[in-house]
This record gives structure tokens, sequence and C-alpha cells, in this order.
């Protein structure tokens, strides 16, 4: 056994290697994939941030530019493998190698019965959700042994530890398939020293739950929630991305496999 598996946590060396790496954040142009680009870029490390949509890469890209010289905004379609295919080149030029992946990409829709949902609405979620994470994972683990090793961060939901009758039985299905899909991850590439995770969240605070709300007419959902909450509030953001740092560090570096729930105590098991 190396004997330094032993040895005291050095915090300031912990920060110092997730700073060295680079880490491909999919859906990171909004919301918690973000961010966690931008967490991870005043941080030091180098990120490759890239998104379906033009325009949300080109707002990042401005907005991000006091970070030129350590990130990348890539338009790409995660469903595509001719796209990410790209993207990892694309990456890969840019910085050399890819350590990470943060899949945090995935459309849904909402108040959708399972009766009302056709065979289009349901391809789109399982395609953005579950087979993008399959798609872009596919991509980049080559290069990510290749690198020597590095970490999977996939974005699941509550919905895919129990169900949302709120945004449907799509979306449900997907993200538990994206919890299946990682547990495989984890146990095939572990060997190439690869970790694979999941994270859960609640209904997460941000730019998108709150354009959903005000669309339907239903902020006060935020409150009820909060109030059904073990912890009495709802989830942020930034909950999620300081989960996603300890799975990108060496923290987590005996962590694999594992699903890890972010939701306040909604849910425990």
């Amino acid at each position: 056994m190396d004997a330094t598996l032993n040895d005291k946590f050095n915090w300031e060396g912990i920060e110092k290697s997730l700073a060295s790496t680079v880490t491909v954040i999919a859906g990171g142009a909004r919301g918690t994939g973000r961010a966690a680009a931008e967490q991870l870029l005043e941080m030091g490390a180098r990120v490759a941030v890239t998104d379906i949509d033009p325009t949300r890469v080109e707002t990042a890209a401005r907005e991000l530019s006091q970070h030129s010289d350590r990130v990348v905004t890539l338009v790409g379609d995660c469903t595509v493998p001719a796209e990410m295919a790209k993207v990892a080149e694309a990456t890969v030029d840019t910085f050399g190698a890819v350590h990470n992946v943060v899949y945090s990409a995935g459309a849904y829709r909402a108040q959708r019965p399972t009766l009302d949902v056709d065979s289009d609405e349901w391809d789109l979620i399982l395609d953005s959700n579950l087979k993008g994470a399959f798609v872009t994972y596919q991509a980049f683990l080559p290069h990510i042994a290749t690198a020597g090793g590095g970490a999977l961060v996939s974005i699941s939901s509550l919905a895919g530890r129990t169900s949302s009758p709120f945004l449907g039985c799509h979306y449900s299905a997907a993200k538990a398939g994206v919890l299946g899909l990682t547990r495989h991850l984890a146990k095939e590439f572990g060997p190439q020293n690869i970790r694979a995770n999941s994270i859960c969240p609640g209904g997460i605070v941000g730019a998108r739950m709150n354009d959903l709300l005000t669309d339907l007419d239903r902020q006060e959902d935020l409150v009820v929630l909060a109030n059904q909450t073990p912890l009495g509030r709802n989830v942020y953001e930034q909950d999620v991305v300081a989960v996603i740092l300890f799975l990108l560090s060496d923290l987590s570096r005996f962590v694999n496999g594992a699903t890890i729930d972010v939701n306040g105590g909604i849910l425990t098991i």
C-alpha cells in the first residue's frame, strides 16, 4: 500500500491540484454548469464550456473573457457524436489534455401529464438528458484515459431518485437513466483511474427555474418547496457547485459510482 494514502490532507495542495486540471462542462453556458465554470476559473483551472445554443455560448465567451487564457467556449450538440468529437478535439488542441467532464446539459418540459407526452417530446427529453451524457462521455473518455485519469460528474435530479409530476415521466426516466449510466461507467473505467459519480439536486433556484415558474405563474412553488425541506430553504446553484468541486478533487479520490443527494433532506435513503 502507498503510505501517502494515509497522510493528512494538504488543503492548499488539493486546491492547486484541481487548478491544474482541464474540465469540460457540457451545458456550461448557463445555470449550474455556468456557475461551476466560473468557480473553477476563479480557482485557476482551465475550462471548456460547451452548449448547443450559439447565443448562449457567445454570451458566455464575452462574460468570461477576463479568463480568456484559460477558457474556451464551443458550440456543440451533445447528442451528435460528430459534433462532440469536434468539441473534444478542439479542447485537446487548446489545452493539451482533458481530465474531467461535467454533464449539466438537458432539456425539460413542465406540467406534462403522461398521456399528453408525444413521441417527439419523449425523444427530446431522453436524448438531451441521457443520450447526450453517453455521447459526451464517449467522446472524452479516451482523452481522459490518455491524461492518466480524472472524473465524470453527471447532474441527475431528485426526479431520477423518485419522480417528478411537475416535469413529467420522460424527465424522471431520463434522470434515472443517468444514474444507471454513471454506475456502469464507474465500474468499467475505474481501472483506468476514471471516477464517475452523479449529483441529484432538488429544484435548483436560478435563472432557469425562475423563468420557468414565471412563465407558468407558479412562483409560489418555491415557497412551498422550501417549507417542505428539513433545512427550511431551497437548493441554490452554489450548493450543487460545491459538490461538483468535491467530486472533481482529490477529496473524493475513493468515491466512485456514487449518487449524492443535494436536496436538504427531502429524500433520505
